[in-house]
């Protein structure tokens, strides 16, 4: 049975592709392995992929005055999160990997970089999270809904990103105990990785999944109210559907990309040895997720720009250059919201009124 500095010194010497969970618990031992520049022809192909479609986002948005809705405000703040993912959390992975910092230096900046890739993950989560309470008060709240203004978007896309900061910087409060006391901070940074676990993923889910549902039921119940509110709702329903399953669909990615590196981070976060067969397997699933994990910041943009239907017609608009077909409409249009009378909605004119999602 290998010991505790073995065991450290064994996941990072089998794998260099995941140098940066191993540094979170021990980065001097894995100073040890040799520089891998195989990684830069894995990953630097994803970092500029992710860059270039995400900044297909910030151009279609701010040539498009009709995308500044403020569900699109969140979606721009999503779309920063992983631009930032593939601009500057991917290159300082590969400079951790190739070893271009020496040490002593190197074990600091190791753990840097850890936190900053964590810090692009919590806040890509609560801003899925953010966006799918948003359409649930859009569907479910219509009155409430139109009191939120793009300033309040905004406003609620920084209370996001503050909470992540602080959320994956944390780790830097107990830093110090890793010379000092190694196993207290082996034990307080497995609790740390059981927090994120918890609040980070299980509880957004959570949210997230009884939103959908709240959300889709409304939905069907609105969508055959009455056969004169009917041809209108109905195609507003079925627009809301699409958008939902958009943004569901983000959320079902970024937990098959994410979790699996969090909770391999909880393994290599231990504080008691494991056998050599148990590190050779984190280690292989290691190197497969540790590459795996960027690719939800390549598919959320192309899910809400490719399918999304205003993000859509803005791209064959300005990039194909092409008018987007004019859409027959039989519902009356009042500052992007569907107003029906109420006699025509059995005297419920909240049940009718739907804010323009698409």
């Amino acid at each position: 049975m290998p010991n505790h500095a073995d065991f450290k010194t064994n996941v990072s010497t089998s794998s260099n592709i995941n140098v940066t969970a191993t540094l979170v618990a021990q980065p001097e031992s894995s100073q040890q392995t040799k520089p891998d520049h195989q990684v830069i022809g894995e990953v630097l192909p994803i970092a500029v992929i992710i860059v270039l479609v995400n900044s297909l986002v910030f151009y279609l948005f701010f040539k498009r005055k009709r995308l500044r809705s403020p569900t699109n405000c969140l979606l721009l703040s999503l779309a920063l999160c992983d631009f930032v993912t593939g601009f500057i959390s991917i290159p300082l992975f590969i400079v951790v990997v190739v070893r271009v910092i020496k040490p002593p230096a190197s074990a600091h900046f190791g753990v840097f970089v850890v936190i900053f890739n964590n810090l692009t993950a919590i806040s890509a989560a609560y801003h899925i999270l953010a966006i799918t309470l948003e359409r649930y008060f859009s569907i479910t709240k219509p009155f409430v809904y139109r009191q939120l203004t793009k300033k309040s978007m905004l406003k609620v896309a920084l209370f996001v990103w503050f909470v992540s900061t602080t959320i994956a910087f944390m780790p830097y409060a107990w830093f110090s105990k890793k010379l000092t006391d190694p196993v207290s901070y082996s034990k307080t940074q497995f609790g740390y990785v059981v927090f994120c676990l918890t609040f980070v993923f299980l509880v957004p889910c959570i949210l997230i999944v009884v939103s959908q549902v709240f959300m889709f039921k409304t939905i069907a119940r609105r969508g055959g109210r009455s056969l004169t509110c009917r041809e209108g709702s109905r195609q507003k329903a079925r627009n809301d559907k699409k958008c939902l399953i958009i943004f569901a669909l983000m959320a079902i990615i970024y937990l098959a990309c994410w979790l699996p590196w969090f909770i391999l981070s909880l393994y290599f976060s231990l504080w008691f040895p494991l056998g050599q067969e148990s590190l050779e397997i984190l280690s292989n699933l290691a190197q497969v997720f540790g590459i795996f994990r960027f690719v939800t910041s390549v598919v959320n943009p192309v899910l809400y720009t490719f399918f999304k239907r205003d993000f859509l017609d803005a791209f064959k608009l300005l990039i194909l250059k092409k008018r987007p077909p004019k859409r027959n409409l039989t519902s009356v249009y009042q500052k992007k919201t569907l107003i029906y009378s109420p006699a025509a909605c059995n005297g419920n004119t909240e049940e009718c009124e739907y804010v323009s999602v698409l």
